[in-house]
């Protein structure tokens, strides 16, 4: 199901002449029908929609760090439990703005933007090529019964793929009874239900409350919207002084003293050797002479040196 999300949104943004800004689109579901059913099974799945790959493996996750009966366990499990919840609420978030509601970006200015960067207009708001849709079909059936290889004893399933693993990750020791399995289940529907109606109801039925809670919460609401500014300090941190040491050091040295050195110092070395040899090769007979007496009384002092 992440797979079909990715996918499925790169279809979405062919379609917009690769926008990305998801609160300039909307009512997209009649545009691109197979990516919108594609990527409602993909949301479903993610969410935690019952007996779906992602329902089945985020509950035996949470199942068996709940029962595991530790700290550590029970700590896991509540951050899952949150992280579920906000999964569930910012998935539907994002599939209800990009294809409920009204479009709310200019067409002509989308095509202005696609020609600009080299786009075909005429391929905007339509449904990408068969090559781009089978895929997401193909994925949308692993996203509704790839976890159907592990159901859970509880569910009357044998956990196959459970079974498979145990001899390379052992089998866990966990003490919990079905009931208990039965109410982490509940929960996990509940938190399903509870993400789609609220991301439903925000940005739906009352699209003007995301506005006023934003305005309401406006510090959460910054620092949120930022990212809690993790590009900015990755830049600052990480990319800047990578760039600063790359243009300082490496290019400068690699660039400057070796490769300049070699381009410019190989001819300025042969310069100066043919400078030296059209010295000797002047044609006047006194320096043949002094050339020829030097090279003699070196073969002598060699000739001595190694007798």
């Amino acid at each position: 199901f992440n797979a079909l999300l990715f996918l499925g949104a790169g279809s979405v943004m062919h379609a917009m002449g690769g926008e990305l800004d998801i609160f300039k689109m909307g009512g997209l579901r009649k545009k691109l029908p197979y990516t919108y059913w594609t990527f409602l099974i993909a949301t479903l799945s993610i969410s935690g929609f019952p007996l779906m790959a992602g329902f089945l493996s985020k509950d035996e996750i949470l199942f068996f760090a709940f029962a595991s009966g530790t700290t550590v366990g029970k700590f896991v499990w509540a951050v899952g439990v949150i992280t579920a919840v906000l999964t569930a609420f910012y998935s539907f978030r994002v599939f209800y703005l990009t294809f409920h509601g009204e479009f709310r970006s200019d067409i002509n200015e989308m095509k202005k933007h696609a020609q600009e960067h080299g786009h075909d207009p005429h391929h905007l708001l339509h449904e990408a090529p068969w090559q781009m849709w089978v895929p997401l079909v193909i994925l949308a059936f692993g996203a509704v019964a790839a976890g159907w290889v592990g159901i859970p004893k509880a569910l009357g399933g044998h956990n196959t793929f459970g079974q498979f693993m145990e001899p390379v990750l052992g089998h866990p020791e966990v003490h919990a009874s079905h009931a208990v399995e039965y109410g982490l289940m509940a929960l996990a529907i509940a938190i399903f239900i509870g993400g789609l109606l609220f991301a439903r109801h925000m940005y739906i039925t009352r699209r003007e409350l995301a506005d006023k809670m934003a305005k309401k919460f406006s510090l959460p609401h910054f620092v949120l919207w930022n990212k809690y500014f993790v590009d900015e300090f990755y830049n600052l941190i990480i990319v800047r002084p990578a760039m600063w040491t790359a243009k300082s050091f490496i290019v400068g040295f690699s660039d400057g003293k070796i490769i300049e050195g070699i381009v410019n110092g190989v001819p300025k070395a042969i310069g100066q050797i043919s400078g030296f040899i059209r010295h000797v090769q002047s044609g006047l007979l006194h320096r043949y002479a002094a050339v020829m007496g030097f090279a003699f009384l070196a073969f002598v002092a060699i000739a001595f040196i190694w007798r």
